[in-house]
């Protein structure tokens, strides 16, 4: 399965409004949330990946993904890589899935009418209006917009979970990237609250009348 990424923007600002919160999650329009809990099936898979992600469970994480779950775009795949990938330095997967499962779960619809589910919960959602490369969610509430990239630089403004379009790429080693908020400001965001459209994320699919976890991908 490949998942490519398409954004629109007609339905982005209500679909914001009336996405359900996670009870005690933070506050902003990509916080947290999981509106997979009402799906047969899905809220068990979700509830089992993420036992299976607390306790390092290699065996009960297998249970849940498909034999051929697609792991990059050159072709990895497969339940014996992604063992391999879990614990590899290269990849760390336990750690990209604790990350991904933390931002809550998204139930869409393809054009096909065929359902699937995403953790990030707004991979799925269609809500950001950006190239998916240039994308970034901000990862906290009230992060600071800075002048320039530095501690010292004056806080401009604050952003709390809500995308904004990087406007240059930074060195690997820079502790900010400057950045564009939704109405138009630039500044500098600390990269450490930044995280890519594109950063890793379950997908899973229904198949055979079992929800199962058919990509763990990052890029496009």
């Amino acid at each position: 399965m490949e998942m490519r990424i398409i954004f629109h923007t007609t339905t982005a600002a209500l679909a914001l409004m009336a996405a359900p919160v996670l009870a005690g999650a933070p506050s902003g329009p990509l916080a947290p949330r999981n509106q997979c809990l009402g799906t047969e099936g899905l809220a068990a898979l979700d509830q089992n990946l993420r036992a299976a992600a607390k306790e390092r469970d290699v065996d009960a994480l297998m249970a849940l993904v498909d034999e051929n779950i697609q792991l990059d775009f050159g072709g990895g795949s497969g339940k014996f890589e992604l063992k391999q990938r879990l614990t590899s330095p290269e990849y760390m997967l336990w750690d990209e899935l604790d990350a991904a499962l933390a931002l809550g779960c998204q139930l869409s619809s393809r054009a096909d009418s065929n359902g699937y589910a995403s953790w990030p919960w707004y991979f799925s959602a269609d809500l950001i209006p950006l190239d998916a490369f240039e994308a970034f969610i901000v990862t906290g509430e009230h992060v600071r917009l800075r002048g320039g990239a530095s501690l010292s630089a004056p806080v401009t403004g604050a952003v709390s979970w809500d995308y904004v379009r990087q406007r240059e790429y930074p060195p690997e080693e820079a502790a900010y990237a400057k950045v564009e908020t939704r109405n138009g400001k630039t500044g500098y965001i600390a990269k450490a609250y930044l995280r890519s459209l594109v950063d890793y994320r379950v997908i899973a699919e229904e198949r055979g009348g079992q929800w199962r976890v058919t990509a763990f991908i990052a890029g496009d």
